[in-house]
């Protein structure tokens, strides 16, 4: 409780603690309710019309509660607003007391408030003992002027008299003496003129500092719409590249279900085979079956004529030899097919390993013609003065011939192939495959821009295309 005394402040802080949520003001006999919430009585009872429930929390109640005050919290509320208002009372008797402070005294009672100073007595006097100046002709010279409380400092330190003049040249304030003395010769004006000279300054000063900080502000707003364009763009650049890559995946997952296609209906003809086969099989076995009963019934004839005048429709030739087939799904077209995803995948790989920009130099070389063009036009037709030294047929030295492409280059193949014919036995359900198709490439253009589509029918120029990329 000491503690307590000794710190009016320490229940100020739990202002919020000690308020009703309703009237947002100080507990007025507060209540508990079931749920755990205090509340005044009279601000609860005013909620609690149709149903109950706890307004802070919304608990509802099937009943209406019993409501009972709660003792403590409503002593530690009458503390709070003693405190609260022994604080505040202090607070303003404080506020008084510094003003009285502040005020200026009469230089002859010391009690009384000053209401006017005089600049020759050099002291400030109240009403009372102000009636001199007022009254006696004496004092009619007498410089009167608004209380002023620092008069020592008006006072000139070598020469005890009130500094009326400013000293233009040295920029300080002096008196009368002082003009005769150590500043004659200097030019002055009153310290009012210096005021006004000062505040006009400032006042320039004011205007230029306004006008930067409206450019600052025209600046930031103009920063802020850069941002916000800035933002749009970057939204509608994301959404760009999401449609471009929604499209790319759109068509390798349509080169997908083509491939496992292919791959099913290749499966679907070579099973179509095997049951062909087999069932051809089945034939020669029900033929040999019945060969074989035949040549059973002959053997068991008792009857030696009989025996001899059978003859049985049996040549060995009739039955062909049982052989398994060589069926795969290697075909051309299969194996193109994944050879070409494997190599895609190895093409992409290696290319997203490289930066942005050599990436387009990859898919598209003559943009480093035009970058190579533009640089060209950007350097200038004189020399400089330090490579003046150059001779002459240096400057004007004809180009080199251009290399020709590869692609035109005699004796070698365009494109080797990656799959040879093996030799062996071939079936006729492995279907007829297109040959390889060299890719076309316009006249001089080199080797690497190739400008068909990526997927396009027919898996060996695919394969052609990423194998010379």
């Amino acid at each position: 409780m000491a503690e307590m005394d000794a710190s009016p402040f320490s229940l100020i802080s739990l202002e919020d603690e000690l308020t009703c949520s309703i009237c947002l003001s100080p507990f007025d006999c507060p209540v508990t309710i079931p749920c755990g919430h205090n509340f005044c009585q009279d601000c609860l009872l005013a909620t609690w019309k149709d149903s109950y429930s706890c307004p802070q929390c919304r608990t509802h109640f099937a009943t209406k509660p019993e409501l009972k005050k709660n003792t403590v919290l409503s002593t530690v509320v009458e503390t709070f607003n003693l405190r609260t208002s022994k604080s505040e009372a202090s607070l303003i008797a404080e506020e008084s007391k510094a003003e009285k402070e502040d005020a200026i005294r009469c230089d002859t009672c010391m009690e009384a408030e000053a209401s006017q100073t005089c600049l020759t007595c050099m002291a400030s006097f109240c009403e009372e003992h102000l009636r001199p100046h007022r009254e006696n002709p004496t004092y009619r010279l007498h410089q009167l002027s608004q209380p002023l409380g620092d008069l020592s400092e008006r006072i000139c330190p070598d020469h005890y008299k009130l500094m009326e003049l400013f000293c233009s040249q040295h920029s300080r304030p002096i008196c009368s003496l002082c003009l005769q003395q150590v500043h004659k010769g200097c030019s002055f004006i009153s310290p009012e003129e210096q005021r006004n000279l000062k505040e006009l300054g400032l006042r320039d000063k004011l205007g230029l500092l306004d006008g930067k900080i409206e450019m600052t502000e025209t600046v930031v707003l103009h920063i802020n719409d850069t941002q916000s364009k800035l933002k749009d763009a970057a939204t509608k650049r994301k959404t760009t590249l999401a449609a471009v890559y929604q499209q790319m995946r759109d068509m390798l997952d349509q080169e997908e279900r083509q491939a496992q296609h292919d791959v099913d209906h290749e499966l679907d003809i070579c099973q179509r085979n095997l049951r062909d086969h087999m069932k051809r099989l089945t034939d020669n076995t029900v033929k040999m079956t019945k060969a074989k009963e035949q040549i059973y019934s002959l053997l068991n004839q008792s009857q030696t004529l009989a025996f001899l005048q059978a003859s049985p429709d049996f040549k060995a030739t009739k039955f062909k030899d049982p052989s398994a087939p060589r069926i795969t799904l290697d075909s051309k077209k299969v194996t193109a097919t994944q050879a070409f995803a494997a190599l895609l995948k190895e093409h992409l790989t290696e290319m997203l390993k490289q930066p942005v920009e050599a990436r387009l130099l990859i898919l598209k070389p003559e943009l480093k013609t035009e970058i190579v063009a533009s640089d060209k036009k950007a350097v200038p037709v004189s020399a400089p003065a330090s490579t003046g030294s150059q001779t002459e047929s240096e400057v004007t030295k004809p180009p080199k011939p251009k290399r020709q492409p590869r692609s035109h280059s005699p004796g070698r193949p365009l494109i080797n192939p990656l799959f040879q014919p093996v030799p062996g036995q071939t079936y006729s359900f492995m279907g007829s495959q297109a040959g390889w198709n060299p890719p076309q490439y316009v006249q001089g253009q080199p080797p690497g821009s190739y400008q068909g589509p990526l997927f396009m029918p027919g898996q060996n120029t695919r394969l052609a295309i990423l194998t010379w990329i």
